[in-house]
């Protein structure tokens, strides 16, 4: 093939073309067109020079910062962090929220706090996490009682005592299936000073920390209240819950299902009268119960990777 080399500025298109498109090395270019690597090195200079080839540097974080401003925006949050979404594993996805989910408590958590902790993949890497810059006198209490769906073991007193040994606070049990028989037995629980002494700390909580469950349940996740449930509660319109049992629907409507009545956990009331609700999620799954989840009221703060961010931001808008 000839080229023109008096044509200047098709020659540095054509280098430029063969150097950063097809990926060709200056010396592989300067034998294809018969001219010394020198020469190629300085039409690609010449290129970047003449505005031919203009390079940028594209730092991820800017990207995240503008996904942060236009979701806390849209949603009316107080705060949004999202996390770069460059990880082929959802494992390493679920420690870079976790991770900034932990920075996020050691920053707000002050002394005289009560922080409620729901179990969930990433609340429990979150706590694996935790490196608090200094100690602090709070109370650290779970916001519902562990799951009776035989297939998962939810852990959630061993997250508040690694929680509270963080924090070097003071850790408080509730030793309760989440989900009982009746109501009857609920309430009868709910007046038991084993479970009223931890639930009396619902009603003053400053920080709750917790997932967004998704329906049907992302790759992966457990329901909490067991698969026996689900069918019916997608039935009734829920996309997706938080603490468990507070379902919703994709509008953000709070669905009154079965489970209510027989759930020992925080109320839908005292979690929206908590100042900082963090909520943490990952994977474009996850789309639709974080859109319902955010026009709930129930969130206040948010950690995410930036590629359910966008998922997001499309489906609100």
């Amino acid at each position: 093939m000839a080229y023109d080399f008096d044509d200047e500025t098709g020659t540095l298109v054509e280098v430029a073309r063969l150097y950063y498109e097809e990926e060709l090395t200056q010396k592989e270019i300067g034998e294809r067109l018969g001219v010394s690597r020198s020469l190629i090195a300085h039409h690609l200079q010449r290129a970047r020079d003449r505005g031919i080839v203009q390079i940028s540097v594209v730092n991820p974080q800017d990207a995240c910062v503008n996904l942060e401003m236009a979701l806390q925006d849209r949603a009316a949050l107080n705060q949004v962090i999202v996390v770069p979404h460059g990880h082929r594993s959802p494992k390493l996805t679920r420690r870079a929220i976790a991770s900034a989910g932990a920075a996020f408590l050691d920053e707000t958590l002050a002394d005289g706090d009560v922080l409620g902790l729901v179990w969930g993949r990433t609340v429990s890497r979150l706590v694996e996490l935790l490196a608090p810059s200094r100690p602090r006198s709070i109370d650290v209490v779970p916001l519902l009682g562990e799951s009776t769906y035989v297939d998962s073991y939810t852990r959630m007193n061993e997250l508040v005592l690694e929680t509270a040994a963080h924090f070097e606070a003071t850790p408080h049990f509730l030793l309760s299936p989440m989900i009982l028989g009746t109501s009857e037995l609920r309430d009868a629980l709910l007046r038991d000073p084993a479970v009223s002494g931890v639930a009396g700390f619902w009603d003053r909580l400053s920080v709750a920390c917790f997932g967004i469950g998704v329906l049907p349940p992302a790759p992966g996740q457990i329901p909490y209240v067991g698969e026996g449930y689900t069918k019916p509660l997608m039935a009734s319109g829920a996309v997706g819950d938080v603490c468990g049992f507070h379902h919703f629907d994709v509008e953000g409507n709070l669905l009154d299902t079965e489970l209510l009545d027989r759930a020992i956990g925080v109320g839908a009331a005292q979690l929206k009268g908590t100042p900082c609700r963090l909520a943490l999620a990952g994977g474009v799954a996850k789309t639709s119960g974080v859109v319902g989840a955010l026009r709930s009221g129930l969130i206040t703060d948010l950690v995410v990777d930036a590629e359910l961010a966008r998922s997001v931001l499309a489906q609100l808008e």
